[in-house]
């Protein structure tokens, strides 16, 4: 990388560069059943440069990918091509980070105590000992550890250097019926090695794929009026980063943010759980917690949200100099949401329908639609939970988020750490 910066140093048709560099060492196990098919182990570096370009009060950039082979020729003529291409992205002019004289934080992680290759085997046998049912099984199953290294090095002295821990395991949970077989997919992903959490989630997916094979078709016309839904995981994860979202720079400065600092994002009268949200940069769990952003800011937490009123904003360098912010908080990479104080259990005591797996909720604030097909979900008609499918459910946001009830139960995912659960109320279910 040396050769690399010593020709964009000396480069003359550039205002600017940036090189992002990133090492990922991996471990990797691939079954079919519980048949080991393949293993292997990579260690592999990725390159990638930015320059950018001045020209009248206006910065335009372009990308290109280094490789360690090139020589000084050949680097050339690849800025030479960015170069050209940057003259078709003049916009505003933007400054970008310099240097900081700051700590950087470490990942708190268990998987860097021992080798990868005695790791991933604990890992194995965490994920294969809830495959212990006579009709369900995984059908395939991969495993991932990785070691990512990122360094973040530009032109204003920015060098700056972060490592995190990750793990993925990819399931095809399977349940035979009749003579037919029922496939969910499921991916957990993981920063700190929690063998009971593991056999866990695997042994929840596995009964899912059962309840897949036994869901009978919803008969909506039946259903009593006013029920409540719930949603869980990955589409709560999505109500709560459509705020986030709306409080960033970028969306601000291309005006289509519809929440202001200072007013509430929850309606007049808010009825249910008051959000609490904060960006933060580590967060034990979140498996894409970082220190340090892609243009080399370090990160630091900001609380965005505060009983339902906004509080401030957050994003990128590039849009927070065209606020006119004078310490940009940088892209910080995990929402934090404060729990409530409703158990699911006590969401449950009324009838319900529980939607476990979406072909793909959506959530627009420009229209305020929330809604989507349900491919699996648990009806409660206050007796008894059975398993259903085949309807959608639709509602207006702007209403149903005054009256939102969040779980006290929480869950870590990639980017988000608070409650595992919603209530909604005001739902239709077509």
């Amino acid at each position: 990388m040396k050769r690399l910066i010593k020709v964009l140093e000396k480069a003359k048709n550039i205002s600017a560069w940036k090189i992002n560099a990133s090492e990922t060492e991996s471990c990797e196990l691939f079954y079919v059943d519980k048949r080991l098919e393949t293993n292997r182990a990579t260690n592999v570096v990725d390159y990638t440069v930015t320059i950018y370009v001045d020209k009248d009060e206006q910065r335009g950039s372009a990308t290109f990918t280094y490789y360690p082979y090139m020589d000084e020729k050949e680097i050339k003529a690849k800025i030479d091509e960015a170069v050209f291409a940057s003259q078709f992205t003049f916009n505003k002019f933007f400054d970008i980070p310099g240097k900081e004289e700051v700590e950087i934080k470490e990942q708190e992680t268990n998987l860097k105590k021992k080798p990868f290759n005695r790791v991933i085997k604990d890992v194995e046998k965490a994920v294969f000992k809830a495959d212990k049912f006579k009709d369900g099984y995984l059908s395939a199953t991969e495993i991932f550890l990785y070691k990512i290294t990122n360094r973040v090095i530009n032109s204003k002295g920015v060098n700056l250097v972060s490592t995190k821990y990750q793990g993925n395991i990819e399931t095809i949970p399977s349940w035979k019926k009749k003579d037919d077989e029922v496939e969910l997919y499921n991916m957990m992903t993981f920063s700190t090695f929690n063998p009971k959490e593991i056999t866990k989630e695997i042994k929840e997916v596995l009964l899912l794929a059962k309840a897949r094979a036994k869901a009978k078709h919803l008969n909506i016309k039946k259903l009593p009026q006013d029920l409540r839904i719930i949603i869980q995981d990955e589409e709560v994860e999505q109500v709560f980063n459509s705020f986030a979202d709306d409080l960033a720079y970028g969306t601000k400065y291309h005006h289509r943010n519809h929440f202001n600092v200072g007013e509430s994002v929850q309606g007049k009268e808010i009825k249910g759980t008051k959000l609490n949200l904060k960006m933060v940069s580590m967060c034990e769990g979140a498996a894409n917690s970082s220190p340090v952003d892609e243009d080399g800011v370090v990160l630091k937490d900001i609380e965005l949200i505060k009983d339902g009123v906004a509080q401030n904003m957050f994003g990128s360098y590039k849009f927070g100099y065209y606020l006119g912010i004078e310490k940009p908080t940088g892209n910080l990479p995990v929402v934090v949401v404060k729990e409530g104080k409703e158990s699911i259990e006590e969401m449950k005591k009324k009838p319900y329908i529980r939607c476990v797996r979406f072909s793909g909720m959506q959530l627009d604030l420009d229209s305020g639609f929330i809604g989507g097909e349900v491919r699996l979900g648990f009806y409660f008609d206050g007796q008894k939970e059975i398993p259903v499918t085949g309807f959608s459910i639709s509602g207006d946001f702007n209403k149903v988020s005054s009256e939102m009830e969040f779980s006290k139960e929480t869950t870590n995912r990639p980017n988000y750490h608070g409650p595992k659960y919603i209530l909604l109320k005001g739902m239709q279910i077509i």
